[in-house]
Order: structure tokens, then C-alpha cells, then sequence
């Protein structure tokens, strides 16, 4: 790959800044009482999001319905959507990114209903693509624009063209270090810490309002979220998703090997 660079995603969070902000910020705070955990559980673990009266938790694995879903938990705890970034709500539901010492206890005691979403891999990864380098949305887009350049990535060109190109990049972080490569881009076993995190359930963005339905049932909220609130979509992709080639599915395949494997996705 040459002198071609990538964005890496830090391992630690025990940076002096981190610290001398903890005693201060929750964010930071969260971050360093998730150093206790391997490296390879803090990213999954920080992407917890939990109802506010602790009975149901879901992991955020990205690019599969996180912010709808999330949403959905806001409602179920005041009754509406919120309207600014669900990401970063400070009320209405606990994020592990500024309140892991209240999740924490409900995780380790396996007390409240914890589930996550699969995605099948070419949907995700056209979603992650599109996020980033078509609509240009996402916040951390400017980490990844010079990298994905020093690989050839030219707007000119065309999402095809491109795509390949992210794929390139995709393969190269993966490469160095799955675990610092974006959580949007990489396989989703990483994001989930499949087999090393005990799941009461593991739906699927494909039949997503009848796995809802289940998993707030199995959580003790029995006729929610009603049908009305089950359509509700955020977040989604201005671009069309557009067919891809017969090497750009052998690609993804290869890449994304491990998630087609673990999730059954033909």
C-alpha cells in the first residue's frame, strides 16, 4: 500500500488531558473508568445505550438503525423523539459515553435486557461509504478525507469509482489494526465483541420492527413501541443505493468474511 496513510482510532483513553478533565466532565470520566476493560471490550462497551429505568440496553453497532433505535428508548422513557443529536442526550437516556458508572452495575449484573442489531455487510458498508463521502454527514468525515485520498478517493469520479477506493481503505486499516479502524467501517463482530459479550438478543436491521416488538416484549414492555412509532426512521442516507459489481461483492465478502459467517447473511 505504499506511504498511503490512515486514520487510527486510539487505543487508550489515558491521555493527561483525559485525566485532568475527569474530575470535571462525565465524558471524560466514562472514558478512563473504561480503561479497566481489554481493548477490545471499551469501544463496544462505550456504545451502550440504556433506558432510563435500567431494564433494557442496547449496544450501538454502527450503521445498523443506532439512531432510530435509540430514539425509540428516548421515547419509551419521555414519550417523544428527541430533537437534537440522540447521540449526545443527556436526559431521557443513559449513554455510556457520559454515564458508564450508571450502566456498569446493570451490565456486569446481567439485569436488565441487553441486545444489538446486524446489518447485512454490503447494505452497511454502501451506508458507511455513503455517510461519509457522499452526503458528507457524518462529524468524523474529516478524519478519514485525506487518508481516503492518498487512495484515490476523487468526488469527480463517481460512487462507483469510489467505492472501490473506500474498500481500499476499508482493507488497509483493517490491515494495521481492526480495533483502531472506525467503527462504521469495520466488521461488525468487532463493534459487538461477538462471542465475548453475553446478548439476551441479536436482531437484524433487515426484519427490524418484528425484532422491536420481541425485544421490548422480552424486556417487560409488552405493546411498545406501537406501529406508528415502528415506521419512524432517522438518519438515513440521502443517497440511493446503487447495484454493485460482481468484484465489488467479492470484495465486501472477503473483507466482511467473519460477519457473514457469524450472522448468517447468504
Amino acid at each position: 500500500m505504499g506511504e498511503k496513510r490512515v486514520y487510527l482510532n486510539p487505543l487508550s483513553a489515558r491521555t493527561p488531558l483525559n485525566r485532568a478533565l475527569a474530575p470535571f466532565f462525565p465524558r471524560y470520566r466514562s472514558l478512563l473508568q473504561l480503561e479497566a476493560y481489554p481493548e477490545h471490550l471499551r469501544g463496544p462497551l462505550r456504545n451502550i445505550v440504556m433506558s432510563t429505568d435500567s431494564k433494557i440496553l442496547f449496544l450501538r453497532n454502527l450503521k445498523c438503525a443506532c439512531t432510530s433505535v435509540s430514539q425509540l428508548l428516548y421515547y419509551y422513557s419521555e414519550g417523544a423523539f428527541y430533537q437534537r443529536s440522540i447521540h449526545r442526550a443527556t436526559r431521557g437516556v443513559y449513554l455510556a459515553r457520559y454515564h458508564w458508572e450508571k450502566i456498569e452495575p446493570v451490565y456486569t449484573a446481567h439485569s436488565g435486557f441487553l441486545f444489538t442489531l446486524t446489518r447485512d455487510p454490503e447494505a452497511r458498508a454502501w451506508s458507511g461509504f455513503t455517510n461519509f463521502f457522499v452526503d458528507d454527514k457524518n462529524i468524523a468525515r474529516h478524519n478519514h478525507v485525506r487518508p481516503m485520498r492518498d487512495h484515490g478517493y476523487d468526488p469527480a469520479r463517481g460512487e462507483s469509482y469510489n467505492f472501490d477506493v473506500f474498500l481500499d481503505y476499508v482493507a488497509h486499516t483493517l490491515e494495521i489494526d481492526p480495533l483502531q479502524t472506525s467503527a462504521h467501517f469495520r466488521p461488525q463482530v468487532y463493534n459487538i465483541a461477538y462471542g465475548d459479550i453475553d446478548y439476551d438478543y441479536i436482531g437484524k436491521v433487515e426484519t427490524l420492527s418484528a425484532d422491536l416488538r420481541t425485544i421490548f416484549a422480552r424486556a417487560g414492555a409488552d405493546g411498545f413501541p406501537p406501529e406508528d412509532l415502528l415506521e419512524q426512521r432517522f438518519n438515513r442516507s440521502e443517497a440511493p443505493r446503487a447495484p454493485l459489481t460482481p468484484a465489488q461483492q467479492r470484495r465486501v465478502r472477503e473483507i466482511f468474511a467473519r460477519d457473514y459467517e457469524a450472522f448468517g447473511y447468504a
